[in-house]
Formats: C-alpha cells, structure tokens, sequence
C-alpha cells in the first residue's frame, strides 16, 4: 500500500513538474519573440535615422535628391560628381544594412516595404548603378536584389 501511495505521489509531482516546465517554455518562447521583435525594430530604426542623416544632407545642396528619385546622371562638374557619388555611397550602405537586417531580423515586419524603398532607389539612381556595377561585392544585397 505504501508503495501505491509513493507511486502515485511520484506520478502527480512529475506530472506537475512536467506542467510547470510547459508554461515555463511558452512563457520563454514568448519573451523571445517579444526581443527579437524589438531587435528587429531598433535595427531597422537605426536605418531609417540614416536614411534621414541622408535627406538632411541632400537639403544642404538643392537639386540633390533627383539624382536618387528622378534618374538624373551624375553631373560632370567634378566637385559635384564627388558630392553625389558620396552621397550614393552613403545611401547604398544604409540601404544594404536595411536589407540585411529586415532579412534576418523577419519581425520587423518591414522586409517588403524595405525591399520596395530600396528596389526603388537602385533604378532611379544611377549614380547607385553605376557603384553597384564598379563593386560587385560592396553591396550584395541591394545589387542582386530582385
């Protein structure tokens, strides 16, 4: 008899433990999902913060912007030439960043709309082509982008 008693005692303790564990993971899973979430968007809002820097740069010199949004060629004057292909560079990197980071960070929930912002700018840009094109390698992501 007392060994029917310790049995099913012992049977009860582990299916308490066994119930308190299952809790315990969901309630682990659920404070994974939360933090990936929240990497997710602090990486893509570093991104975006970029991408403003950018604009604000854009603004210090008029008729910047169209060489990103409205397919105007680099210009010839070299100081200018420069100007934009910074510019590009800078924008590319972001661009690449946000890519990488909506990619493997899928909680953003901002993959389609950053692909979409960056698909965007590579074809209206083609000071950003023609970095994409002089290195291959620089930024793989937005170069082989479909």
């Amino acid at each position: 008899m007392l060994s029917t008693v310790t049995t099913i005692a012992g049977l009860i303790s582990l299916v308490a433990t066994l119930v308190f564990v299952g809790i315990q993971t969901r309630a682990v899973s659920r404070q994974v999902h939360i933090a990936n979430n929240l990497n997710g968007t602090n990486g893509l809002d570093l991104c975006l913060n970029n991408v403003r820097e950018i604009y604000f740069k854009m603004l210090e010199y008029p008729g910047m912007r169209e060489h990103f949004y409205e397919d105007v060629p680099c210009p010839a004057d070299r100081v200018e030439r420069e100007r934009v292909l910074l510019i590009a560079e800078a924008l590319a990197d972001v661009i690449e960043t946000g890519l990488v980071a909506t990619r493997r960070i899928p909680e953003t929930e901002s993959f389609e709309d950053w692909r979409d912002y960056s698909r965007f700018i590579r074809d209206h840009s083609p000071a950003i082509r023609d970095l994409l094109g002089e290195h291959p390698l620089w930024w793989p992501e937005l170069r082989t982008l479909d």
